[in-house]
């Protein structure tokens, strides 16, 4: 009995000393806004950052890549890992759906420098969320659906929005705040979330052990 006393209260002092220990100047303060960062799967985790068309693309690449390779070499299933993608900067335009492009696409394509392969002409469609494999764009094969379906999380930045909403606003002399509420309305991703800031989320993700990787 007095060992196992003492197991138990060395057991509850160690706890009371990481808790303090997380407080301490120097150490990550955890955000209850962050919690999300928590879900999915606990036993590997990866964050993708994006800020280009360009990089988004090949991040969707790279997270298919993460996805197979856990699952043919190690065995690991997509539910066991928890991969985040983030799309700031100029890759937050392909973060919405068809209706937003057919609508806004002039300006989002000021944005993106990507044009539909098909037409050489702006898209009306988002095109990572379209099937073109036979055509030669960045992200391959791979859509938002596909890594939607496989557990991927896409962290839109909402700063990013904010100044496209302004920006095209100004260019449709229409309410800023109505266009913004449209974009939040309108993700390409069903499995896409607005975050405060994507710069943010590169720095929470990593206090809560996600590897980082950079695709430009």
């Amino acid at each position: 009995m007095i060992g196992l006393g003492l197991a138990t209260a060395v057991a509850a002092s160690s706890k009371n000393a990481s808790a303090a220990n997380s407080q301490l100047p120097g150490h990550p303060q955890p955000e209850p806004q962050d919690a999300w960062l928590d879900e999915g799967g606990k036993r590997h985790r990866i964050v993708f950052d994006t800020l280009s068309a360009n990089g988004l693309g090949a991040g969707m690449n790279f997270a298919k890549n993460f996805i197979e390779g856990n699952r043919e070499a190690y065995g690991i299933a997509a539910t066991e890992l928890s991969v985040v993608m983030i799309l700031r900067h100029w890759a937050t335009a392909m973060a919405f759906n068809d209706q937003i492009w057919e609508k806004y696409g002039d300006y989002l394509v000021d944005r993106t420098k990507t044009f539909d392969p098909r037409t050489k002409a702006t898209p009306r469609v988002n095109l990572y969320n379209t099937d073109l494999s036979s055509y030669e764009l960045p992200n391959g094969k791979v859509t938002l659906p596909d890594l939607s379906k496989q557990g991927v999380r896409f962290a839109v930045c909402a700063m990013a929005a904010r100044n496209m909403s302004i920006g095209i606003a100004k260019n449709l002399k229409v309410d800023a705040d109505s266009v913004l509420h449209e974009l939040e309305a309108n993700l390409a991703a069903s499995a896409a979330i607005m975050v405060p800031a994507g710069i943010l989320t590169v720095n929470r993700a990593q206090e809560h052990g996600y590897t980082f990787s950079y695709c430009g």
